[in-house]
């Protein structure tokens, strides 16, 4: 009988977690024009908090905010601006640019042909390649136009991100009048240390996400590549998603340069330099900056990175680290999920 209650107690308990689960997996879904706003918001309040801090101290919040809020504002509406018109362009340019590339495509297949080694060709090899370098330019250009798909969720996000700001030095006071002192204080650590780590990433992130995106704009403009601010620009979006987002940020613009130019000379000239960049980014910079500011083990990141990119897109991949590193505190916080919080640790 003891074995059989345990069984059963176990059974039903991952019946719970499965519902759970479940549950959750609906709801953020259903919510995601809520929550996902709401949580980008939070995202750029671990940047501008602590320079809005900083400005609370010599000044009245509504006028820090203002100051912040204002410069902020004009930053991004002079790259929104940017970025807009580059869209434009690109996307009156999109049929010639998948001509030209489906003659790159052409011309390497010939080049291949050449070779001792080269497979038989037949007569009507060349339609398929001309649908593949049609597909690719299109997904592309698609992957390119998110930028303006997520304009009104930008909107959302600038109203949530200021109220935040302005109920962020209220919110220790409020949590000690609902709580008893000792419930109160181990929130209050709670949250401090989810402030912390998640401060310390996104401001590292952000940092070498700049270092990265002003060179490879500035290789791609005197390169004479068009559209220089665009590619800049998703390369420091991009950036701030692990793994994938450096391989997105360098092929689309490196794409662009060969099928721009009609010679080798110079697209490969690019194709090295910002090959260059990214890698010293990733093997140098990004260590030095970031540290062990994530705590997170390769694998939990991928992990992470598919399981929010499957349910809410390129946002909840953006996303992930930090709603992942929310999640491993919380878990540390609780006795029955210390285990699974060890788990997922880098260490």
């Amino acid at each position: 009988m003891p074995d059989s209650d345990h069984g059963f107690r176990t059974l039903r308990t991952a019946a719970y977690a499965v519902i759970v689960v479940a549950g959750s997996w609906y709801l953020l879904g259903q919510l995601q024009a809520v929550l996902r706003p709401l949580l980008m918001a939070v995202f750029l309040g671990y940047v501008l908090l602590p320079y809005y801090n900083r400005l609370r101290k010599k000044m009245p919040a509504p006028l820090a905010l203002g100051l912040l809020g204002g410069g902020a504002l004009l930053l991004l509406a002079a790259v929104a601006a940017a970025v807009t018109g580059n869209l434009i362009d690109l996307t009156e340019q999109a049929p010639a640019l998948k001509e030209r590339a489906v003659e790159m495509v052409r011309r390497v297949n010939e080049w291949v042909q050449t070779l001792p080694f080269a497979p038989p060709r037949g007569a009507d090899d060349q339609k398929p390649e001309e649908a593949l370098a049609k597909q690719l330019t299109d997904q592309a250009l698609a992957a390119v136009n998110v930028v303006a798909v997520g304009l009104p969720e930008a909107l959302a996000t600038g109203l949530y991100l200021l109220f935040l700001l302005l109920e962020s030095g209220r919110f220790p006071e409020r949590v000690r009048k609902a709580y008893p002192p000792e419930r109160a204080e181990l929130i209050l650590d709670v949250f401090g240390r989810i402030n912390a780590a998640n401060i310390s990433y996104v401001k590292a992130k952000f940092v070498s996400s700049v270092i990265v995106a002003v060179p490879v704009g500035l290789v791609l403009w005197f390169a004479g590549v068009k559209f220089a601010v665009l590619w800049a620009v998703l390369t420091l979006v991009c950036n701030f998603i692990p793994y994938i987002g450096s391989a997105v940020a360098y092929t689309l613009p490196v794409a662009f340069a060969f099928t721009q130019s009609d010679g080798l000379v110079r697209p490969v000239t690019v194709a090295a330099i910002i090959a260059a960049i990214h890698i010293v980014s990733a093997m140098v910079l990004e260590p030095m900056l970031l540290g062990r500011a994530v705590g997170l083990s390769p694998l939990v990141i991928l992990a992470a990175l598919t399981l929010w990119g499957v349910l809410w897109g390129l946002p909840g991949m953006f996303l992930a680290v930090p709603l992942t590193v929310v999640l491993r505190i919380v878990l540390e916080n609780l006795e029955i999920t210390r285990p699974v919080a060890r788990l997922l640790g880098g260490e």
